[in-house]
């Protein structure tokens, strides 16, 4: 079994020493516009529509003074535009922060690429279903549920 998070080993201790029980330090880059390439492409711009709120791709996290290093990226909505990513080995590459805490009321937004046919055609519609599914359940059904006789 694989873990959802990686435990990062060989990064320095976090920047801020000092201890909440409840604050989670975010790790990633903000978004600002999302441009669609030739397999969809996410744009980062220097300043946000909404100074108050922004999305953010979120690569890392500290909490209790662990870093760690997610297996694939995730957007989340956060407070304000961010800091200069400080500990964790995220400083100096271009990283932002975001001081959260872990109760507080967020939206993750899941992001697949695919044709419009793929992603709403074909997730909404139950256009592969074969009449013959419906038969063999209306059949199982009058024998109070009984497989066999």
């Amino acid at each position: 079994m694989t873990d959802l998070v990686e435990v990062t080993r060989k990064r320095p201790v976090p920047a801020d020493l000092s201890y909440s029980p409840s604050r989670i330090t975010l790790y990633g880059v903000p978004i600002f516009a999302l441009e669609l390439g030739e397999q969809g492409t996410i744009v980062c711009t220097p300043d946000p529509p909404h100074p108050k709120r922004t999305l953010a791709l979120v690569y890392g996290f500290c909490y209790q003074g662990h870093c760690y290093s997610l297996p694939e990226p995730v957007i989340v909505l956060v407070s304000g535009p961010g800091d200069d990513a400080k500990g964790c080995g995220w400083e100096d590459q271009g990283y932002f922060s975001w001081d959260v805490d872990k109760l507080a009321p967020t939206i993750q937004l899941q992001v697949q690429g695919d044709t419009f046919e793929q992603l709403i055609l074909n997730r909404n519609i139950n256009v592969a279903k074969q009449p013959v599914a419906y038969s063999i359940a209306h059949r199982m059904a009058h024998r109070s549920g009984k497989l066999t006789e």
